[in-house]
């Protein structure tokens, strides 16, 4: 019961974001998008340094406000929330009507722009390329916002299925189950990944399930197994093509179980060439594309090119490891979307300093079986993709960026917080206490993240960092131009999100004060 609940809440969280989120403000959204509208109407994939944003998407910069971070980099005069705020509502008025009557037509022509997500990998897209087909006949917003909450939903129901059955596996059971979906559904950039149109919103389930997939292989391997832990991989390399470090993980059941004596090494073979061919027939089209257009597996070459290693190596040496990795920690937990604004460094060490005593007590009482190796070995595989990205673009950027995107480390969440939720059941009375302290910091976090951050940033608030009492004022003596600006900065109308805000407090408060009381008293119901 309680872990519905959960669901409610992430459901509603993420419904909530994607209607607050104003277009473009989602990390690349803008070329993401255009990946998806090429696909609908041409029917061919884009080609990094050909694909042109449509027409459509190019003049809606003319009317739809964006951050004064992404400004210089979209090569077209626009407007930035600042000055937006300060115009009177009915020029934001008539920019939203404008943005909403653009020519349809306009969909069908290149503009100057060049995107330059088009190297992604296209399952996402192809999956979305016919909604926004369907919806082509409604205004940019309403499409824009259908697609993002297609996305969201299905990957955050996605998410919490996966966190279910990874967690049977590991042993996690009861409040403490319960208490780890809650903490996952709790980080503001879980949503800020998958409340945009986008790719990166479906690998942190796909990995939860990738992850069942060669659990159950190990404890049982048939071949049937063996071609679904390949599917899944097809899945995950034709939704994004980091899933490539991901690779070993379905070959390694066959070689363990062998090596254990369970296997003849005939049928290790037949695993292996089943695995194989599934791989090559329906992925390697796709990576085969990227090496004959360009000489690369992954087609990210504007980012990495050039640095071979050598050039990683001085990178190591030089990068300000303890910089970077609490710069790429505080980030990973709250980033605020294209505005990078930031939330409490002193609350966010620690949220951290508290899961890292749980990572602790999981290293004190760890029982490495085939469930805990293969999370083990996935959340290692990922750190090695993790610090070759940021060695990559230290060295690229010549020291100017320290740390990968916030949004990389939103793949692991799920699997970290498993094992530290772990550490501390076992651990009955320090474990305890810690988790009750963690659930209601980060509780604190989300509800936080609403009030006082989100709503704010997007309703007009001047200022990123408030007091309660500036904020309490705001709220009740600014409501009129509150919601002018709500209802013509953001996809959803303003009684909508209200009450949608209003659901997410409240599962959220019930939610925590259930789980709290219910791992003070040891209950292991679900």
């Amino acid at each position: 019961m309680r872990a519905a609940l959960v669901l409610i809440y992430a459901l509603a969280s993420a419904a909530l974001y994607s209607g607050l989120l104003p277009l473009w403000e989602g990390f690349d959204e803008l070329y993401h998008y255009a990946y998806v509208q090429h696909l609908a109407t041409t029917q061919r994939f884009p080609i990094i340094g050909e694909t042109r944003l449509s027409n459509e998407l190019w003049t809606s910069l003319d009317y739809l406000p964006v951050s004064h971070y992404i400004q210089p980099y979209l090569e077209r005069p626009s407007i930035d929330f600042q000055r937006y705020f300060t115009m009177a509502s009915e020029q934001r008025s008539t920019l939203r009507r404008g943005a909403d009557s653009l020519d349809r037509g306009l969909r069908n022509e290149p503009s100057p722009r060049l995107t330059y997500e088009a190297m992604q990998a296209p399952l996402t897209y192809i999956l979305l390329a016919p909604v926004d087909a369907a919806l082509s006949g409604v205004s940019l917003t309403s499409r824009v916002l259908a697609l993002r909450l297609l996305l969201s939903l299905s990957a955050i129901a996605l998410l919490w299925a996966g966190a279910l059955r990874l967690a049977r596996h590991l042993g996690l059971r009861g409040a403490m189950q319960t208490a780890c979906l809650f903490t996952i559904f709790s980080c503001q950039m879980l949503y800020a990944e998958t409340c945009r149109v986008g790719n990166d919103a479906f690998v942190p389930p796909w990995l939860l399930f990738l992850l069942v997939a060669v659990i159950e292989s190990l404890n049982s391997p048939t071949l049937h197994r063996s071609a679904w832990t390949a599917l899944l991989m097809v899945a995950g390399l034709l939704i994004k093509s980091s899933a490539l470090v991901f690779l070993p993980l379905a070959f390694i059941s066959p070689f363990v179980l062998w090596f254990r004596g369970r296997l003849q090494m005939s049928e290790a073979v037949k695993h292996l060439a089943l695995s194989t061919g599934i791989i090559g027939l329906l992925a390697g089209p796709w990576y085969l594309r990227n090496l004959k257009l360009y000489h690369n597996l992954t087609a990210t070459v504007e980012s990495t090119g050039g640095v071979g290693a050598k050039g990683l190596f001085r990178a190591a040496v030089d990068l300000p490891w303890w910089q970077s990795l609490a710069q790429l920690t505080h980030s990973a937990l709250w980033t605020g979307n294209n505005s990078f604004t930031t939330f409490s460094g002193a609350t966010l060490n620690i949220v951290l300093s508290l899961l890292g005593l749980a990572i602790i007590l999981y290293c004190c009482r760890a029982r490495y079986n085939p469930a805990e190796q293969i999370t083990i070995a996935a959340i290692g595989l990922y750190a090695t993709l993790i610090i070759a990205i940021t060695l990559s673009f230290f060295s690229s950027s010549h020291g100017a960026v320290i740390a990968a995107m916030p949004w990389y480390l939103q793949v692991p969440l799920a699997p970290v917080l498993m094992l530290a939720f772990l550490g501390m059941g076992r651990q009955p009375v320090w474990g305890s206490w810690i988790a009750m302290i963690t659930i209601a910091l980060w509780a604190y976090v989300a509800a936080v993240s609403w009030l006082a951050k989100l709503v704010p940033l997007y309703g007009g608030f001047g200022g990123s960092h408030a007091r309660a009492g500036q904020l309490l004022r705001w709220y009740w003596g600014n409501a009129g131009e509150r919601n002018l600006v709500l209802s013509t900065l953001c996809p959803a109308p303003a009684p909508i999100l209200y009450a949608l805000l209003a659901l997410v407090l409240g599962s959220l408060v019930v939610s925590s004060a259930g789980l709290i009381r219910a791992i003070y008293r040891r209950d292991t119901a679900p």
